[in-house]
């Protein structure tokens, strides 16, 4: 179904609370955000689960999770790819805005990108686990309490 199913309110509501909350502390801006939903998808999403356009500071997100979000927010300040610096800011923004097991498997969600696997072996002194692409968080995903 396209577009967003009224049911996904729940799922969204504390990833944009905690938008609302990182960018009032950092003082950046963001002129608008679009989201959508998939709610009972049998598969992953075909398109990108999120990207922001710096140009516009816009961000449109299709993951309502706050790791996607972060991960986002992370490329606001300066366009730079997923870069050494980039990752930086991303792993201090999980660092403040994210519960003890969500960071641990955020972190680990950063090795997928070079930057990543670099800033985890600074930090922990050791090679990360071998990454595994993870199945889109829709194809779980029930409708929660508004």
């Amino acid at each position: 179904m396209p577009g967003f199913q009224n049911e996904a309110w729940g799922l969204w509501k504390p990833t944009l609370l905690l938008l609302n909350k990182v960018l009032q502390e950092k003082r950046w801006k963001l002129n608008w955000v679009r989201i959508h939903s998939h709610l009972g998808a049998k598969r992953s999403p075909r398109h990108s689960m999120a990207w922001v356009d710096k140009d516009t500071d816009t961000m449109l997100l299709c993951h309502f999770d706050k790791e996607t979000m972060l991960h986002e927010l992370a490329h606001l300040p300066k366009d730079d790819a997923h870069s050494d610096a980039w990752v930086k800011r991303l792993w201090e923004l999980q660092e403040k805005y994210l519960p003890k097991k969500e960071l641990v498997a955020a972190q680990l969600e950063l090795t997928r990108y070079l930057s990543g696997r670099r800033l985890y072996i600074k930090k922990y002194g050791v090679k990360p686990p071998k990454y595994i692409d993870q199945v889109s968080i829709w194809v779980t995903a029930k409708p929660a309490n508004k």
